[in-house]
């Protein structure tokens, strides 16, 4: 199973709204990113699937960042991004591109690092992608990826199984993770030189409504919900979700997969 960025796009769009509260985990992660990449001057920056702007934020936040151009399938991510590092970062120049990974309209060798935050995941040509922001580096810039490595969510794929969701759905999880030989390999093959990769799992206990907010918010366009309701699949899910809760919630392992590499130097 494949995911098509332009319904993930349109997805992140109906849930642009409630993202950042929904994915606080994520934001954690991607400070854990930034943090660590090698000291060095990153002062182009390119964010690829770049949300609303936590990543990014990091970024200015520990390195003295002057441009940052933030790609993303999502034109609702790209607004909440543009009223973030705008409100905080006035100083900073921002540049919104409202396209897909592999068609994006940036320079080659232009960019001191490339970050790339719990998006990878959704983008169906992971190898091309990763090849694809590789290009885009200057010769001795960074990538630092944050996604979903293998073994994330085995309980949320039973669940979905056992409430007869489509195989576009719970075929996903093997399809879209990632591990540390294969991010290494992709990488490798883009010609570039893996400095750090590694999973974290951590064990997760969420009310079960929490939980069905940030699955709203991460894959509406799996639920196909109306703009005034929800779906019948929304709604077997959400009573599977309070079935399977029990006093600590609905307790789950989380895996996030982090790589750190450096374009060679010419």
């Amino acid at each position: 199973m494949t995911t098509d960025s332009t319904s993930a796009g349109d997805g992140f769009t109906k849930g642009a709204e409630t993202y950042d509260e929904a994915v606080r985990h994520n934001i954690a992660g991607s400070d854990r990113l930034i943090m660590s990449l090698p000291d060095g001057e990153y002062r182009t920056v390119l964010d690829v699937g770049c949300g609303t702007g936590w990543t990014a934020a990091a970024m200015v936040r520990r390195f003295p960042v002057r441009s940052i151009t933030g790609v993303d399938a999502s034109e609702g991510m790209l607004e909440r991004f543009a009223a973030k590092l705008g409100g905080e970062f006035p100083d900073v120049e921002v540049e919104l591109r409202n396209e897909d990974v592999l068609a994006m309209d940036v320079p080659d060798d232009a960019y001191d690092a490339v970050i790339c935050a719990m998006a990878l995941h959704w983008f169906p040509d992971k190898t091309g992608a990763v090849a694809r922001m590789a290009r885009a580096l200057r010769p001795g810039g960074v990538l630092g990826i944050l996604t979903a490595g293998h073994g994330s969510e085995d309980a949320w794929r039973d669940l979905l199984t056992s409430v007869g969701a489509p195989a576009e759905w719970t075929g996903w999880f093997e399809t879209n993770q990632r591990d540390v030989d294969e991010i290494a390999a992709d990488l490798q093959a883009a010609g570039l030189e893996p400095v750090d990769v590694w999973i974290e799992r951590r064990r997760r206990h969420t009310p079960p409504d929490a939980f069905m907010a940030r699955t709203r918010s991460v894959a509406a366009h799996l639920l196909d919900n109306p703009p005034d309701g929800y779906s019948e699949l929304d709604q077997r899910i959400e009573r599977a979700l309070h079935d399977a809760a029990g006093p600590e919630g609905f307790v789950y392992d989380y895996c996030k997969l982090f790589a750190v590499a450096r374009r060679p130097e010419a």
